[in-house]
């Protein structure tokens, strides 16, 4: 177990750190202690298979060509269509490649900065005001729009400091449907550690 690493896939520039620091955190809250590697930018990760680079079947392969892999997590943003219709259908062909330590495909809706959200006063932002977490897009532009005037909202620059401002308890009670997809995912690859072919959901 010492050897086994976890393996994180995102899209965005300024996910990189940010989700490194989330998951880091939150799976030692969850008991998982794996060390995860700095998270690999992947393109098209919305695809199967991309007709130039990326998708999730070349991500997957390649993370099992790494020695010591003991955990796979896809994370991306999924900005209009339904988590609970996509996530299963990818999970399903994953499963299909029978890879050598447990998988797990997440959709952030509408996308990362979703799980800002409940703790923006933390972060000296004015409350959410569009009503249920998953209302809108554009929580970017929202963002850019509460700060001072000359300033904006930029991931490579805000996402990380924002992250680490996450409040894992205000997440669980204000129930931001993608935090709990995460929370399961992260307690799906702990009670898998060391079996092959598992992938959640």
């Amino acid at each position: 177990m010492a050897s086994k690493k976890g393996y994180i896939l995102v899209e965005g520039h300024g996910e990189i750190e940010a989700a490194h620091n989330l998951v880091v955190r939150l799976s030692h809250a969850l008991g998982l202690f794996l060390p995860w590697t700095t998270p690999r930018r992947w393109l098209n990760l919305h695809q199967w298979e991309a007709m130039r680079r990326g998708g999730v079947l070349a991500g997957a392969e390649f993370i099992r060509s790494k020695p010591g892999a003991g955990a796979l997590l896809i994370m991306r943003d999924e900005d209009d269509g339904c988590p609970k219709e996509l996530a299963p259908r990818i999970a399903e062909r994953l499963d299909a490649l029978y890879l050598p330590f447990p998988v797990a495909y997440v959709l952030l809706h509408p996308e990362y900065e979703v799980l800002f959200l409940p703790c923006l006063e933390r972060m000296d932002f004015p409350p959410w005001d569009g009503g249920s977490w998953e209302a809108r897009r554009g929580i970017k532009e929202w963002l850019s729009n509460q700060l001072p005037r000359g300033r904006s909202y930029k991931p490579t620059v805000d996402q990380l400091f924002m992250a680490r401002q996450l409040d894992f308890e205000m997440l669980r009670a204000a129930d931001v449907p993608c935090f709990g997809s995460l929370e399961r995912a992260l307690v799906f690859l702990r009670d898998n550690i060391g079996t092959s072919g598992t992938v959640y959901p």
